[in-house]
Order: C-alpha cells, then structure tokens, then sequence
C-alpha cells in the first residue's frame, strides 16, 4: 500500500477553486485562477509563521558570517529569518555565548562604541545584526534562527504538514470568496470555517508528549475510597 506525505500547491489550488465553485470536477486548472491561489497561500504562510502557528523550523547548520574589527554591524546573509534563537562569536577557537537582545534595549546601552569581544547582539531585522561590544579583532559569528516558511514552487509541496493541508484550503477559500463575488451567507460560512482552520491548525502543532500510565491497583483504591464516602464510612 502506498502513503502519500505531501501535496503539490496545485493540488491545493485545484481543491479550493472547487470548493469555491470556480473549478468542475474533471477541469483543468488555469493559470491566472492557479496564480491567484499560490499568492494566496504564500501570503498565509508567512503570516501564520509570523503568528507563531506552524512547528519549529530551525536551520540544521549555524549559519556562519564574519565580523569585522571596530564594525558594530554585519550581515548573516539569510534572507529567511523569522527571529534569531541563538549566536555566539568565535575569535580563536572558542563559541563564546552572545545574548540576544531587542532594539530598546540596544538603545539603553550609553557607550556603543566600547570595543572588546562581542557579549551582546540586536537583531535590526532582515539578515543585519548590530554586536556590543564593538568587536575588536576580525572573527566569526554563528546564528541558529527560526525559519520563515518557504514560498510555494510548481510541481513542490507547501510547505505545511500534511494534516493541516485541508484547513489550509478552507483558510484559502475565505481569502478568495470576495474576489470570487461568493455572497454574504457563504462568506459567513466561510469565515466561521476559517476559524475553526486556524483553531485546529493551532493545536496540530502543540508538542505531543505521552501521557503517564495510571496503576490499576491506584486506580481501583480511588474508587474504593469514593465508594466508601459516599456510604458514609
């Protein structure tokens, strides 16, 4: 028996445009209804990302970048950052630990020209980071980030879990049924189907853990203990 893990976007498409009445079992998708459904789903994903929805998707590999001496700034070079998880700075051969910190706090710091081994970073956003202190040598910096999703391609899968694909698709149909003229009562039904998407999306990528066995023999002395109050022992 064959599994299948995945579905190419225009499978996805081909789903909500015959939800949405646009496409006739047996139709063949056209170009301008696809290329609306992939803009899209690419503007859900990064949304959802950003929201904090999807799963962990951390690089495997630290990107490495250089630093160079008396330059506070440098660029990681990836352009697909949601936010940095972790970064230290090499100079030798040591990964000395740098703290992450936000803007204001970078802009509480009175001498940002202090020079020495990097002990703090902010992330200005894009791949650009600012180090304190002022690195005094030329070294390397290494950043573990969390991913933002990729962009759908033709004839790939989205890039979500399998089993949010049909929420996916409900989410999408809200987003077109305007421009589809849907009226007012489906737009209703719509929207009420797009919140429960985005509710069992949510709660498709909470951390499962197993749950601790429960003794029988624990088990049976509660209900002894229960039965015996309610009999007034």
């Amino acid at each position: 028996m064959a599994v299948t893990f995945s579905r190419t976007r225009t499978q996805i498409a081909t789903l909500a445009l015959g939800k949405l009445g646009v496409l006739a079992p047996g139709e063949t998708l056209q170009s301008a209804d696809g290329d609306l459904v992939y803009e899209a789903i690419d503007l859900r994903l990064k949304e959802m990302h950003r929201l904090g929805i999807f799963w962990r998707k951390v690089t495997s590999v630290p990107v490495t970048f250089s630093l160079s001496s008396s330059v506070a700034t440098a660029s990681a070079g990836a352009g697909d950052i949601l936010f940095p998880l972790k970064v230290t700075f090499t100079n030798g051969s040591d990964d000395d630990p740098v703290e992450i910190i936000g803007i204001s706090e970078y802009a509480a710091i009175v001498d940002k020209t202090r020079v020495g081994d990097p002990e703090k970073v902010a992330w200005k956003g894009s791949a650009e980071f600012i180090f304190y202190p002022v690195p005094s040598t030329n070294g390397t910096a290494k950043l573990l980030y969390e991913k933002i999703a990729d962009d759908t391609s033709a004839g790939a899968a989205i890039d979500v879990d399998i089993s949010m694909v049909r929420w996916i698709r409900d989410l999408i149909c809200y987003d077109l049924g305007d421009h589809y003229g849907k009226p007012e009562t489906t737009m209703a039904r719509f929207k009420r189907e797009a919140d429960v998407a985005d509710r069992n999306i949510r709660k498709l990528a909470v951390q499962r853990t197993d749950l601790s066995p429960v003794a029988v023999d624990e088990w049976t002395d509660n209900r002894s203990t229960e039965t015996d109050y309610g009999r007034g022992r």
